[in-house]
């Protein structure tokens, strides 16, 4: 086990020690078992050790940075329900959504205590800049909600812009890794200059890392994915690669597409089919070097800080979500 891989497995066995211990509550059982259900369904907990590695990067402690750390991934979790609600997943992390296995008002109170926890754990740290971190946090909140929000919306247009697209990325996605990174570069008392790198870089890595989301719905294994395979398909969801095949696919291309997403229902076996015309118009590859230029960026702004095992560790997490196959 390389160093790398021994920090990140010790900081994501405190991350859980951590979660776990802050949800020990046990009435109303409708409010806090689902909540325990989501935390405890894994996760590769991305964010919060972005968190650590940043804060640790620019010579801070753990310690600093814990609470904020456990703040964003209870942010996060609440994403993910509400989403899946939005979305009507049946899946998620290879087990039943909330919605699914209780309902949606449990699911929607349950995300509204995970909300409501975040804050409490954010602010449970005093530091000399935590008002400020608090009004990144709400700003980054009501960022995702906008993402959120435009991504819905686009699933009833006829047509998105490609720029359209990432300005939705930027804010449902790449708004939580950038404040991720920055946070932890202000609790680790990194420099107004290493603050602002930190934030680029979660910020491209956010772009990359939710494109690379969208390629790996449709090709992807299912086994490993932990969600429903072409599942963006079968909603119409406008991600860049739908964008990309309608907007730059040949007409037999585009007119075979339009036959797709006209149906009342889009079945897995379609998928394929759908899977096929994006090879055919490049998209798969368009893609893909979308998602390397941002990763490449991100590794820009990682490298305007000074060398250090912290950069280094930090290097080797972009290097992970490279390579990463779910």
């Amino acid at each position: 086990m390389s160093q790398f891989e021994k920090r990140t497995t010790e900081l994501k066995k405190l991350v859980n020690q951590q979660l776990a211990g802050m949800l020990t509550k046990k009435l109303p059982i409708t409010l806090y078992d689902p909540m325990r259900y989501v935390l405890q369904g894994g996760g590769k907990r991305l964010r919060p050790l972005l968190v650590l590695l940043a804060c640790e990067a620019v010579g801070g402690k753990v310690e600093s940075c814990l609470p904020a750390a456990l703040a964003v991934e209870f942010l996060h979790n609440f994403t993910l329900i509400h989403d899946d609600v939005m979305d009507q997943d049946d899946i998620r992390r290879g087990r039943l959504t909330v919605h699914k296995k209780w309902d949606v008002s449990i699911a929607i109170l349950s995300g509204d205590g995970l909300v409501a926890l975040s804050y409490r754990v954010l602010l449970s740290k005093s530091h000399p800049r935590i008002a400020e971190i608090g009004t990144l946090f709400s700003n980054t909140l009501l960022e995702i909600c906008e993402g959120q929000a435009l991504d819905k919306e686009f699933e009833t247009r006829k047509e998105v812009a490609v720029n359209e697209y990432f300005v939705m990325i930027q804010k449902k996605t790449a708004a939580l890794m950038a404040l991720c990174a920055q946070i932890g570069g202000i609790l680790g008392n990194g420099t107004d200059a290493e603050t602002e790198a930190l934030r680029s870089f979660g910020f491209h890595l956010g772009v990359a890392f939710q494109l690379q989301d969208d390629l790996l719905d449709i090709v992807a294994d299912e086994k490993l994915l932990g969600k429903t395979w072409g599942s963006d398909i079968m909603r119409r969801k406008k991600t860049f690669l739908l964008i990309h095949a309608l907007q730059q696919g040949d007409a037999t291309t585009k007119s075979q597409l339009q036959a797709i997403l006209q149906k009342e229902v889009i079945a897995q076996s379609q998928v394929e089919e759908v899977k096929k015309l994006f090879q055919v118009a490049g998209t798969i590859e368009a893609t893909q070097q979308h998602i390397n230029r941002h990763f490449d960026l991100a590794r820009q702004y990682l490298h305007r800080l000074p060398s250090s095992q912290g950069r280094q560790f930090l290097d080797r997490f972009l290097d992970s979500l490279v390579k990463r196959q779910y």
